[in-house]
């Protein structure tokens, strides 16, 4: 009975553990993978491939025209070189960095391979769709306060018509037949619209690159999303593992390509994240 109950609580514990360094490493900052019926797998528009001679055979071409990743914009690259970025922490995020890096392809990845491997498409979709019906508050919030009443609105409306019409979520009637697009808002947005800067980049263990004001935001994310109050805490854990695993089943191969491209991964992590993040913050 003590082994049974020790595996009861360490499974789920580990099954969020690999999850979320998954998330961290081929980071959609976990309200990114939204509408996967329409992402496709896009390459990137940056530098040829200089680093490795490794081939990574799993992009299966589903994020190439409207994906909102961070590692698909195919947006030329241009950071504001006179705004230097804060990392005072270099070299314990740069361990971090590597920590992550090995726990993806040596852990995370395999898992959702294997995870693509037996479960279908349609059920992919609809595990997206309900997890981000699911966690509305954060985007109705973050929207309500950025004094943003028509997003925060369509939120509320997406959420309703989506958990009955859309039966819990599963299916997104609201998008595909009203055409209420998601906001996909978050409280580090939040506050950056009201003015407050990065700060120093940080990359966590497991969570990945972040900034002291993301991590502000992330921490409010976390008590605004439904998941986190689910009872017993292992069901909750185990919820969140499903959720995690599914998002980054719509990432693979992201990553692979980002490593590819870049001489130096660490740097150009730091550069586009804080980019990405500075341009989601300047959108209306």
């Amino acid at each position: 009975m003590r082994n049974s109950h020790y595996s009861s609580v360490v499974l789920p514990v580990f099954l969020l553990f690999i999850t979320l360094v998954m998330g961290g490493c081929a980071n959609k900052n976990g309200n990114t993978a939204l509408n996967p019926q329409t992402q496709t797998e896009q390459p990137l528009d940056t530098a040829p491939a200089v680093t490795s001679e490794i081939v990574y055979s799993d992009d299966d071409g589903l994020f190439s025209e409207d994906d909102d990743d961070l590692f698909s914009d195919d947006t030329p690259f241009e950071l504001d070189e006179s705004a230097e970025i804060s990392d005072p922490f270099y070299y314990f995020n740069k361990a971090m960095f590597h920590v992550n890096d090995k726990l993806y392809f040596w852990i995370l990845r395999p898992t959702a391979l294997g995870y693509k491997a037996i479960t279908p498409q349609f059920f992919r979709v609809g595990v997206a769709n309900f997890f981000h019906n699911i966690t509305m508050p954060i985007r109705f919030t973050s929207s309500l306060l950025q004094g943003d009443l028509t997003s925060s609105g369509t939120e509320l409306g997406r959420f309703v018509v989506n958990s009955t019409v859309g039966i819990l979520g599963v299916m997104d009637p609201a998008e595909n037949y009203l055409d209420w697009q998601p906001n996909n808002q978050d409280m580090g947005l939040t506050l950056g619209k009201y003015g407050i800067a990065n700060g120093p980049y940080i990359v966590w263990p497991i969570f990945g690159p972040s900034t002291l004001r993301d991590t502000v935001g992330r921490s409010t994310d976390y008590f605004l999303s439904p998941l986190t109050y689910l009872q017993p805490d292992k069901l909750s854990i185990s919820v969140q593992a499903i959720d995690k695993v599914n998002a980054t089943y719509f990432s693979l191969g992201d990553y692979e390509a980002f490593k590819q491209a870049y001489i130096d991964p660490y740097e150009r992590m730091k550069e586009f994240y804080i980019e990405y993040r500075e341009k989601k913050i300047a959108e209306e």
